[in-house]
């Protein structure tokens, strides 16, 4: 099956494509990207991380932000399952950087083959 590689750019009057883990890559990085509300199509499509202050996301209940977004991940990645949330540190030394990163874990399938995914989703 072929996928459709985010952002949209169309090449001599095709889209580019992608694998499958780079489209649930893509996938997920674009709705934790979303703040709810923005897509027309669903206005409940998006990520309640960005109705936090960025300040909030250290004293916040943290444990309420990761269901948040295994359920937003569970309703709009369904690619994905068995899926977990943390925040992990990273160094990034832009100036806008919290220092914080969304870490989803997860399985998929690929024809009759479960893999792993993983990937760290930088925040700020």
């Amino acid at each position: 099956m072929d996928y459709l590689a985010l952002p949209f750019v169309l090449r001599d009057g095709y889209l580019d494509k992608t694998s499958l883990l780079e489209s649930i890559t893509y996938s997920v990085g674009l709705l934790l990207s979303t703040r709810p509300g923005m897509m027309h199509f669903d206005p409940e499509y998006g990520c309640d991380i960005w109705n936090k202050e960025f300040s909030d996301l250290y004293a916040a209940n943290k444990a309420d932000i990761r269901a948040s977004l295994r359920n937003a991940l569970n309703k709009y990645e369904e690619r994905l399952y068995n899926v977990s949330v943390s925040f992990v540190s990273v160094e990034d030394n832009a100036p806008h950087s919290l220092g914080l990163a969304v870490q989803v874990s997860g399985n998929y399938k690929e024809g009759d083959e479960e893999k792993k995914f993983q990937a760290n989703y930088v925040l700020g």
